[in-house]
């Protein structure tokens, strides 16, 4: 029983927080004017007690923070008001409808109270609802005080929310009083029968927000934790190491500012711009729609440039506020805001630069930023922002200066203004009215201060802050990105034309995020490099074998395991590993033989003492059968159920070398790859033949043997080649596959193979290897398209089924997905900016052709492709009119490209991106060149750009729990004591029984303590002692104080004190056998006592205990109607009730206390002291 209470109690707790949750999601979605989240709360509150209706607004308070992007701080109001409402609802408070008015109204008051700090913490006063943010612009309009109109903006929402909630809750109570008239009240059934009521009550709105989540559910965020992340500094080209700011041009060219001046970056160099000589520090980057690159100084300026060439200079001379420049950015309506540290200059383009207008009000902008409708905003470097529009100032504010402070600002996709502080927040705002409307505010955990907030096409925003990166996706979800030691004063970010990351840092230089089909796990948990030779999956982990050990990854890829297996294997070089279907690990050693596994973690070790292999298992595999085959040094066995059922050794037949690769064939012939010896067919647990070179073998070492699941044969990996064996096991190579040093081969689907080898992966098309065809399309998957790592030689690979495959590499272990290895970057921008007319420097005009001079007789092209990316593609060069052909090269080792002696005539300049087999071209960019010809240039050709996770609750509920358990200290003791004062009252009504019971419940516990009872049992037994006569309070006092003989009557009633005792202690259900004390401690052993006339054995042992302890204190205590007795009396009539008044076992153990002086007879015969001292003298000489 008690656990079903339970168990409907956490329903009940659940469905109140679900009440909560699903109350915020309507007003969230439907911009209500209250919060509808307090009715869980007041329902638990009401039922169960003000802890639990705080811990149910708690809970929903955080998981609503999560949700909606609220401040969990606002937990302290949903305390509040479970207390109030847990307090009062137990004084009838709610039991009528203007009680219930009357608690809301006081809810409402005591929310306000609590919200409005809570609210200037957090949103500068604001309430974070639509309506009760307009109730305080309104109130702000009419000049009122900001605190007051702050107070009467929560308290509109409170308190229609607060009255709204205790007036439905009263009336779903009344309705259960008249339909459940005789149930019991706060029954747990109709408590959650309750809570059903009031999630029917609030679903009608269900759908609306399920299509509202379920669309942003269809928003999948980028994962940026795969991009590969590399720094520049001062130690990998970039000299001065460190950045200000970046930004790109139309062209794909990065342009980096530094105080050390102006560095243009292409992929391949970073080359400092010195010959601008009015650019020598750079603040600030900005470029326009028109592709112009607007560069701020520390000291000059503002310079802008057109294609490389500044065209125009603006300082102080010329009417700009001051030379330092600190922020730029241009309207939607063709206007330039420039910050300087003086004040903002507004600035045009149209028919030439001009200045349009000063806001001398806005000093030292460090941050600007434009939305789609004309409006700019301009955070200063004391924390103010501005919101302008048209050149004109709309309104500005700042957070309290002893608070935090506005870093920067972004807008959001939405088009909100996104407002970055130092405290790691991100407030959101609307400003389409004109003016800061406070919408919510994010928690940017793991961040510190913001310097930056960009908003990328895709929707994600970032955030750059002095220790770290993050970026909200679409759906609102925030992500902190691991940068790892690229932690320190981030300031800007840029996303260039091919999807890669830029982060500046003023202290470290710049990063750059590139996204790559591969990811370097062991780099990615922070393990040591190693050579890994195995690969496979185990319960949900990945088990890793190398030349030192074993390593485990967890199944979230994100960090490295350690357990007492990896301890086992530490130092021992594994070259297989492989997960049966019967879940059992099998790891192949080099020197200490094949150990099984099982799922429990048992362990089976098969080496050279009990008949397998030998101790270097270098291979298993599990057959059609459920068997598993293992080779090794010596042989392969064979192996069922922990028992080895045959093993071939190599001295026994045909095989002579060691086999490193077995395939089972559909008909059931194992086919077994050796070392040197070529293949050999096993049939029926005998060698049946062996394939050698003579049979087509372009070798006879076998490295791999694979199934063609596309047909019946086998591919067939050799030491210098590929060779195919079909169903007949006539075997033939393939001659025309690009490469020779091959190690396996990995079956996608039926049309496309993965072929491992030193040289990185091949992926070609099944059909056309097949046919042997010259010129074999390929792809190479290498270095250059992110896999930094070579594969090792004789390693297993692991596929998850999921589109991931695990390669062993000699680094650790690379994470490739097969599924994007083809979507490599597509876009490639190619400049040629300079050429070199018989030592002479030309530019070159993007939109003219190179002009070349009949004289001249020889041409040096300076091509560049901007390239970002990791991958190195290849690059191809053709002068059409005069090569005859491409000329193929990595992009890494494109340089300057001479020609000399050409004739006059037109010719065009092709420079292309190829794919690895250099069969197709990604982008090319053409350029004419002319030799003493006139002619029309032609377009050239524009590329595009194709473009990625609660302590709190534990801590909470932790804190809960230990509330519970004081409290429950608090009751024990309470009890204890109102035990007491019970007993103290039933001894008051007699001056002359004073201490008695709690003597007797003393010297019952002496007796229970040598019958060996426990702490706890001692402890019940002294409370069931303390209260046995509590049935006495029942009796008249004339009769229990009676001095005279009792009457028949009056002994019949006295006789009832023991049942109306049980009958008052029968609902004191939390000490046991409490009830025992008062019913039977005047019962006899004989069967003679009162009131039921139990004997023996059936009186239970509490009242047998109480039965001695109260006689003996009756008789040596003064009553009313005589004086104690002589204590020898009193132990002769004990020995005389020994077995008939008495149980024997408990008189025998009274007596002994009595011996040893436990109890102290002086205490209870005071006047016999004296006496009792002079025999003692005369006894002793002490």
């Amino acid at each position: 029983m008690k656990k079903q209470k339970t168990y409907l109690i956490i329903i009940l707790v659940l469905l109140c927080i679900s009440l909560n949750c699903l109350g915020r999601s309507i007003t969230y979605r439907f911009d209500l004017p209250l919060w509808l989240d307090s009715f869980g709360t007041v329902w638990s509150a009401y039922v169960l007690g003000p802890i639990c209706g705080s811990m149910v607004g708690i809970t929903g308070n955080l998981i609503c923070s999560a949700l909606f992007h609220a401040h969990w701080g606002y937990l302290f109001t949903s305390i509040s008001l479970a207390l109030l409402v847990g307090v009062l609802s137990h004084r009838k408070s709610l039991d009528t409808f203007p009680g219930a008015m009357i608690i809301g109204v006081l809810c409402a008051v005591a929310a306000t109270a609590i919200s409005v700090p809570l609210n200037y913490l957090f949103h500068s006063g604001m309430t974070g609802n639509v309506w009760g943010d307009g109730v305080i612009n309104l109130f702000l309009e009419w000049k009122w005080p900001q605190i007051i109109a702050s107070i009467l903006g929560e308290f509109y929402l409170d308190f229609v929310d607060k009255v709204l909630t205790l007036v439905i809750i009263y009336l779903v109570f009344r309705l259960f009083r008249k339909v459940l008239p005789h149930a019991a009240f706060f029954s747990m059934e109709r408590m959650l029968t309750g809570s059903f009521v009031l999630l029917l009550f609030l679903l009608p709105a269900l759908p609306a927000l399920t299509r509202s989540r379920v669309l942003a559910a269809t928003v999948t965020a980028t994962d940026y934790s795969d991009y590969v992340q590399t720094v520049f500094s001062n130690d990998n080209g970039l000299p001065c190491g460190e950045a200000n700011d970046i930004a790109e041009t139309n062209d794909g060219i990065l342009w980096i500012g530094t105080y050390a001046g102006l560095y243009r970056y292409n992929g391949q160099e970073f080359e400092w711009m010195d010959k601008y000589d009015s650019v020598r520090n750079v603040n600030c980057l900005y470029t326009d729609d028109e592709g112009r690159l607007w560069i701020g100084t520390n000291d000059n300026g503002l310079a802008i440039s057109i294609n490389e060439k500044i065209v125009n200079v603006i300082d102080q001379s010329g009417g700009l506020p001051s030379d330092s420049v600190r922020a730029i950015v241009e309207s939607s309506d063709g206007y330039y805001y420039i910050g300087t540290t003086g004040s903002m200059q507004i600035l045009s383009l149209n028919s030439g630069l001009k200045k349009v207008a000063s806001l001398w009000e806005i000093n030292y902008a460090d941050d600007l930023t434009a939305d789609g409708n004309g409006h700019v905003a301009a955070v200063t470097s004391d924390g103010r922002i501005f919101l302008l529009k048209a050149g004109q100032i709309l309104c500005s504010m700042r957070y309290p200066a002893d608070g935090e402070q506005i870093n920067c600002c972004g807008f959001s996709p939405e088009g909100h203004l996104l407002v970055g502080t130092s405290l790691g927040r991100v407030h959101v705002y609307d400003i389409s009215e004109g003016y800061f409307d406070d919408i919510t505010v994010l928690e940017c955990e793991g961040l510190n201060s913001l310097n930056d907030i960009n908003t990328l096409e895709n929707g994600d925003v970032f955030l750059s802050a002095e220790n770290g990166i993050a970026f909200i996706d679409p759906s609102h979800q925030y992500h902190l990105i691991n940068v790892n030691a690229f932690n320190n004063s981030i300031d800007r970010m840029l996303k260039d034309y091919q999807g890669n990351l830029w982060f500046t840092s003023s202290r470290l230089g710049l990063l750059r995020m590139a996204p790559s089909p591969f990811q370097d796990l062991y780099s990615t948990c922070g393990m040591q490099e190693k050579v890994v030779n195995a690969v496979s999956c185990w319960q949900g982990n990945y088990y890793i074998g190398t030349d030192s050990g074993l390593d485990i990854i967890d199944g979230s890829l994100r960090k490295e395991i350690k357990n007492s297996l990896t301890r086992q294997l530490n130092g021992v070089r594994i070259r297989c590993i492989f997960a049966d279907s019967q879940e059992h690990l099998w790891i192949c050693t080099y020197g200490q033989g094949l150990l099984e596994i099982d799922p429990d973690g048992k362990q089976v070790l098969y080496d050279s003492s009990n008949g397998s292999f030998g101790n270097r298992a270098r291979l298993v595999t599990q057959l059609s059968d459920g068997t598993i085959a293992a080779a090794g040094d010596t042989g392969m066995s064979f192996i069922r159920d922990h028992e080895i059922l045959q093993t071939i050794g190599y001295a026994d037949g045909l095989i002579n070398s060691m086999i490193l690769t077995v395939t089972e064939m559909p008909d059931g012939t194992i086919i077994a790859g050796t070392d040197g010896d070529g293949i050999a067919l096993i049939q029926n647990g005998e060698v049946a033949r062996m394939l050698t070179r003579e049979d087509g073998l372009s070798s006879g070492v076998i490295l791999r043997t694979i199934l063609d699941v596309g047909g019946a044969g086998v591919f067939l990996v050799t030491s210098n080649g590929l060779c195919y064996m079909d169903q007949s096991y006539a075997i033939r190579p393939l001659n025309n596959f690009p490469y020779f040093n091959n190690y396996d081969v990995w079956i996608q689907d039926d049309e496309t193979l993965f072929v491992t080898g030193s040289s990185g992966i091949y992926v070609v098309d099944r059909e056309e290897l097949l046919s042997d065809a010259a010129n074999i399309s390929y792809d190479l998957l290498d270095a250059r398209k992110g896999l930094h790592s070579s594969l090792t030689a004789n390693s297993w690979n692991y596929y998850d089924g999921n589109g991931h495959l695990f390669l062993s590499c000699d680094s650790g272990v690379y994470l490739a997905d097969i599924e994007r290895y083809s979507e490599g970057t597509h876009a490639y921008r190619m400049n040629l900016s300079t050429v070199y007319l018989d030592g002479e420097s030309f530019r070159v005009e993007s939109s003219a052709p190179i002009n070349v001079d009949r004289s001249v007789r020889k041409i040096e092209l300076f091509p560049e492709v901007i390239n970002f990316t990791i991958q190195d593609p290849n690059v191809g060069y053709y002068l059409e009119g005069f090569d005859t052909q491409w000329t193929f090269l990595p992009q890494s080792t494109l340089g300057s490209i001479t020609y000399t002696n050409v004739p006059s005539g037109n010719y065009r300049f092709h420079l292309a991106v190829f794919t690895n087999d250099e069969s197709t071209i990604l982008e090319e960019r053409i350029y004419p060149i002319i030799k003493q010809k006139d002619i029309y240039d032609k377009p050239w050709f524009i590329g595009y750009v194709i473009g990625i996770a609660m302590f709190f609750i534990v801590f909470l509920l932790g804190l809960w729990f230990r509330r519970v358990y004081e409290r429950a200290q608090l009751q024990i003791k309470m009890g204890n004591q109102t035990i007491v004062a019970i007993a103290n009252t039933v001894d008051a009504k007699d001056e002359r029984t004073s201490q008695h019971s709690q003597r007797v419940a003393d010297y019952s516990v002496m007796i229970a303590r040598k019958m060996g009872y426990s702490e706890k049992e001692c402890e019940n037994l002294h409370k069931a002692a303390a209260l046995h006569d509590i049935g006495k309070i029942a009796i008249p006092d004339n009769i229990l104080n009676k001095p005279s003989r009792l009457t028949n009557e009056e002994y019949a009633i006295m006789k009832s004190h023991t049942t109306r005792g049980a009958e008052i202690l029968k609902g004191f259900t939390l000490i046991e056998h409490i009830r025992e004390g008062a019913l039977y401690h005047h019962e006899r052993y004989d069967g003679r006592g009162y009131p039921q006339g139990l004997k023996g054995e059936e009186i239970p042992q509490y009242g047998r205990i109480i039965g001695v302890a109260d006689a003996f204190d009756a008789m040596t205590a003064n009553r009313i109607y005589r004086n104690q007795m002589d204590i020898g009396y009193v132990l002769d009539e004990l020995r005389k009730g020994r077995g008939t008044q008495f149980d024997p076992r408990v008189v025998d153990i009274f007596l002994d206390i009595l011996e040893e002086g436990t109890i102290d007879l002086e205490l209870l015969y005071p006047r016999r002291q004296s006496t009792a001292a002079g025999k003692e003298e005369t006894s002793s000489p002490d």
